[in-house]
């Protein structure tokens, strides 16, 4: 049985991505159900409740499961130390955390019911803190199956309890309970695959000379997960405090639909990250070949996205979500245009690190994040929910520009052969658009999008955008039919 890093890409992007797809379906159907239940002003206040204890979460983790991914995927004879002080360090930080958290939002003024539905997103964030450290010791070890099975029994639990919540009541504190529950199954869960399948004991350890050194390693991954998580969700902030509930909750719906597809990067990089480790040590030659494919293959997915979006969003929106949502139309076009620059940024942000490149990295992260917030304070107090939506196209487009700068150094870019692909699946893009446009006026929106999505097929066949190879490894990934297939992706 192959177990190269090659193949294990191929079977691993092939678990994640299925599971991502089902689990974001899922989420949104849950998310639309749970928004048109609602109304606007109290998702806003589910979502911001959320958002806001999201920020705090860098703070828990402290760059600690990129850092055990890495290392465990180099060496995994001292997978139980990093994991015991991993967790030490975590039981401290989230005691100081969920301080910092209360008066943090006593400062900032909101009321007493936000307060408490804050606090109880803190506690499901601290759950999911220790979670995800569990699924870092997986995915070193090239092992995403456990993670992808957790993933979809999540989000069915959440939906399963908060449909029957909302039967009853329309309250968004108590919605936060299916959360909460299902936070702590997959806490439960996590913990036994690591401790029955591979024998590692859930307890925490204090060895302050060896937490010292994970946290100096760790440092700059928190440094970039800490401005990552404030430049994402520092718009809501600024939003709840410089607009009205209303825009604030039609953002959110904008954002929840653009970042649903966030799963397909997210699955694409969980598997790419130990590779590139492996590779950039190992076998450059197919380092290179993994990178630029990577690149071609989210740009193709990610515009035709875009572009799909753009033309049904009125229609979708006010048949679905109703007129009070329909200020997130103009929202949604606008946020929609980040989702190619989103996905290009997650290949070569896991490039930079894996190439031991991460303080540039935080750097570039950095850099985005104060963009972010001087564009958001800017904007938002003249254009409301768009004004964020502008603030975070332009920072995520400042984003990827920086990382392709700094990744030069490392490795060669097909860029004639990018910008040719790039003209290519634009011009298939358009051809889509109009499809759409025309037969949703002529006949009707779901045969508009069936029309569409062959008119982009159809496109990229014509325009030559996949070759033989391309279509073995797309194969390969999504229906795992041939294993030996893996190595076309190098």
């Amino acid at each position: 049985m192959d177990k190269s890093p090659s193949n294990k890409i191929v079977k691993n992007t092939g678990y994640f991505t299925g599971a991502l797809i089902l689990q974001k379906i899922i989420s949104f159907i849950y998310f639309s159900y749970l928004a048109t239940q609602l109304g606007a002003e109290n998702t806003a206040q589910y979502f911001f409740a959320l958002s806001f204890s999201t920020i705090f979460s860098v703070f828990v983790d402290f760059g600690l499961a990129n850092l055990i991914n890495r290392e465990i995927a180099k060496n995994q004879e001292s997978d139980q130390k990093l994991l015991s002080n991993a967790m030490g360090i975590k039981l401290l930080n989230s005691v100081f955390v969920f301080i910092i958290i209360i008066f943090t939002s006593k400062i900032l003024g909101y009321s007493n019911y936000l307060i408490k539905m804050i606090l109880l997103s803190s506690l499901i964030m601290i759950l999911d803190n220790f979670t995800s450290l569990f699924f870092a010791i997986l995915r070193g070890k090239h092992n995403l199956k456990y993670e992808s099975i957790s993933s979809v029994a999540f989000q069915i639990i959440v939906a399963f309890i908060g449909y029957v919540i909302l039967q009853t009541t329309k309250d968004p504190f108590t919605l936060l309970f299916a959360l909460l529950f299902a936070s702590t199954i997959n806490l439960i869960y996590s913990s036994f695959i690591i401790s029955s399948k591979y024998k590692l004991s859930i307890k925490a350890s204090f060895d302050k000379k060896f937490i010292k050194i994970l946290l100096i390693a760790a440092f700059p991954f928190a440094i970039s997960s800490i401005f990552t998580r404030i430049s994402g969700n520092i718009d809501s902030v600024i939003l709840s405090k410089m607009s009205t509930q209303k825009a604030l909750g039609c953002y959110a719906l904008a954002y929840k639909i653009t970042f649903a597809f966030q799963f397909i990067p997210m699955a694409f990089s969980a598997s790419l990250y130990p590779a590139f480790t492996h590779f950039y040590n190992y076998e450059k030659e197919k380092l290179y070949s993994i990178f630029n494919k990577s690149l071609k293959y989210l740009l193709l997915i990610s515009m035709s996205i875009s572009f799909g979006i753009i033309a049904v969003a009125y229609p979708v929106i006010l048949k679905i979500y109703g007129k009070d949502f329909l200020d997130s139309v103009l929202t949604l076009k606008i946020l929609i245009l980040n989702l190619p620059f989103i996905f290009l940024t997650f290949p070569t942000g896991a490039f930079l690190n894996a190439c031991n490149l991460q303080k540039i990295h935080t750097k570039n992260i950095g850099i985005m994040m104060i963009t972010s917030i001087i564009l958001n304070f800017i904007l938002i107090p003249i254009y409301a929910q768009n004004g964020a939506a502008i603030a975070s196209v332009l920072s995520s487009i400042l984003y990827l520009v920086l990382n392709i700068n700094s990744s030069i150094r490392k490795i060669e870019y097909k860029s004639r052969e990018l910008i040719i692909n790039f003209v290519k699946i634009l011009l298939a893009c358009g051809i889509m658009y109009i499809v759409v446009i025309f037969t949703n006026k002529t006949i009707n929106l779901i045969v508009a999008i069936i029309f569409g999505i062959f008119s982009y097929i159809l496109s990229i066949l014509l325009l030559k955008i996949l070759d033989k190879t391309d279509t073995q490894t797309i194969l390969s990934i999504f229906l795992k039919k041939n294993k030996s297939q893996a190595d076309n992706i190098s």
